[in-house]
């Protein structure tokens, strides 16, 4: 996964990530020759927050755990650089796949 981009706002963070399409997709996206995805997660309502090595770009890992009462948030860029949050809701919006040929 690629992270476009990382929006701070009050106490919650959007990021922007895409990845390629892999082995299962809904049918239209295989039907339209899709080969990338892309989505806004929401991360509301931060409890605590922590970054190692600011540096919010490039191929990310995210892991998501959840707990009694909110959810416990990794993400982990290329560039060594670590956030981790405790959050109360965690939201996926403005999904879309699209072909994606290389062109700049």
């Amino acid at each position: 996964m690629r992270t476009s981009y990382v929006m701070l706002d009050g106490n919650s963070i959007c990021l922007k990530l895409s990845s390629k399409i892999e082995h299962t997709a809904p049918k239209k996206w295989l039907e339209n020759n899709y080969n990338e995805y892309e989505f806004q997660l929401y991360i509301i309502d931060i409890e605590s927050f922590n970054v190692e090595n600011f540096n919010f770009s490039g191929t990310t890992t995210l892991t998501i755990e959840k707990k009694t009462s909110s959810y416990k948030v990794t993400i982990k860029f290329e560039n060594n650089c670590i956030a981790t949050c405790q959050a109360k809701n965690i939201t996926i919006a403005n999904i879309k796949a699209y072909n994606n040929d290389g062109a700049v």
